[in-house]
């Protein structure tokens, strides 16, 4: 009896031990779990031409170590963000003013796009004005506003990027405008879709306050049925809480 009730204890002493050992494992195997990280890709903009330029740009993360330099792939400066970090971009560019901001790639677009300023040469100001036309834009430029939940309202980075588009509209009356209004799909479809046209009118009626053209511009709605993002969590929502902008040469 004696020698039955040793062989249980060893035997409920091994199965504690080999317990043990997997809790270890388990412990060890999610303190090796990388955090996912997000692609972001950059571009940058000339704030008065809409051309591409060449740009030399630096991400340093929430640690001073953590500095990238994004790689220059399929038109735009790209990079890669873990999923809950922060940092700060900084984009310098031969003629142009330097530009620094917070990110957070919990809030970054897929493709974001930066508009930097032409630095003013005082040695040229009697220099004749530079005419701008249609043919300063050689390519489509694509950009995403983003809006409040459940409201036709603008998010405040939003209304900054629509100046700086109106602005080069008003300066160069050839190139079309084509509006795309998109909602995440919380709520009623039929809602989401009447909301998507009041996105895109919002929109319109500022470019019509700066008096472009209403025939220059064409807008369309599509409610929640074109997700950019799965609408899983409150910063995919957000993506696609959207009217998508399109300048046309």
């Amino acid at each position: 009896m004696k020698t039955f009730t040793i062989i249980l204890i060893l035997l409920a002493a091994a199965n504690f031990a080999a317990r043990g050992q997997q809790q270890a494992n388990v412990a060890s195997n999610q303190q090796k779990i990388i955090p996912q990280r997000t692609r972001v890709a950059v571009r940058v903009l000339d704030k008065r031409t809409l051309q591409p330029i060449q740009a030399t740009i630096m991400v340093v993360g929430q640690r001073p170590e953590d500095l990238v330099v994004p790689i220059y792939e399929d038109g735009a400066y790209q990079f890669k963000m873990s999923a809950r970090d922060m940092g700060v971009i900084s984009i310098h560019a031969d003629g142009y003013e330097t530009h620094s901001e917070v990110i957070a790639a919990r809030t970054l677009r897929p493709t974001k796009i930066f508009y930097l300023t032409p630095i003013e040469n005082i040695d040229s100001c009697k220099a004749a004005p530079v005419t701008l036309s249609e043919l300063d834009l050689k390519e489509e430029i694509e950009t995403v506003l983003l809006f409040t939940q459940s409201e036709p309202a603008m998010l405040p980075e939003s209304n900054q990027e629509l100046e700086i588009l109106a602005d080069y509209l008003v300066r160069n009356p050839a190139p079309r405008i084509e509006l795309s209004g998109h909602t995440d799909d919380v709520g009623d479809p039929r809602k989401n879709l009447l909301l998507s046209y009041d996105r895109v009118d919002e929109v319109k009626k500022f470019l019509l306050s700066k008096r472009i053209e209403m025939g220059r511009i064409r807008g369309r709605a599509f409610g929640s049925g074109l997700p950019v993002a799965p609408n899983d969590c409150e910063a995919n929502r957000r993506l696609n809480r959207r009217v998508e902008i399109r300048i046309v040469p």
